[in-house]
């Protein structure tokens, strides 16, 4: 009999052949990805993207190595209809300038001195991180550029 591995999602955000686009934004690490990833995110507009639709994303990403769960984990949040934020999973959102606002809420929160809000900006800080390597990845490929290797 063979033996499963029980916990498959202690190997995410390792990817076999090329950096995890979620730690570190690089045309020779995109030229690398698979066809399928690249065709997936050439499809995806991250400042008109619907929580759903993000969270999907995410959950492809994070199930191929390419992102942290914590940050699919943030995407999933979004997905609940919150009447504090007035966001709802299927309406587009610009989920970088969303993200943006979280954080400066957070950073006015331990400006005022309030405690207990580190561990938020940290996880709020690695989302903006994960999008803007995210978003520097899918822009040449939406505008049909080719990716040189060479580079």
């Amino acid at each position: 009999m063979e033996k499963v591995d029980p916990m498959p999602w202690q190997n995410r955000f390792k990817t076999a052949d090329s950096r995890p686009i979620g730690q570190q934004f690089n045309v020779k690490q995109l030229a690398l990805k698979s066809d399928e990833l690249k065709q997936k995110l050439a499809n995806v507009d991250l400042r008109n993207i619907s929580p759903h639709d993000l969270a999907m994303l995410g959950g492809y990403l994070n199930f191929n190595g390419e992102i942290s769960d914590n940050t699919v984990g943030e995407f999933v949040v979004l997905t609940v209809n919150d009447d504090q934020y007035d966001l709802s999973p299927n309406t587009p959102i610009d989920a970088i300038k969303e993200y943006e606002r979280r954080y400066a809420l957070v950073n006015r929160a331990i400006d005022s001195g309030e405690q207990g809000w580190d561990d938020a900006r940290r996880f709020l800080g690695n989302v903006l991180h994960t999008l803007y390597n995210l978003d520097n990845a899918i822009t040449p490929l939406r505008v049909g550029s080719q990716i040189d290797t060479n580079a």
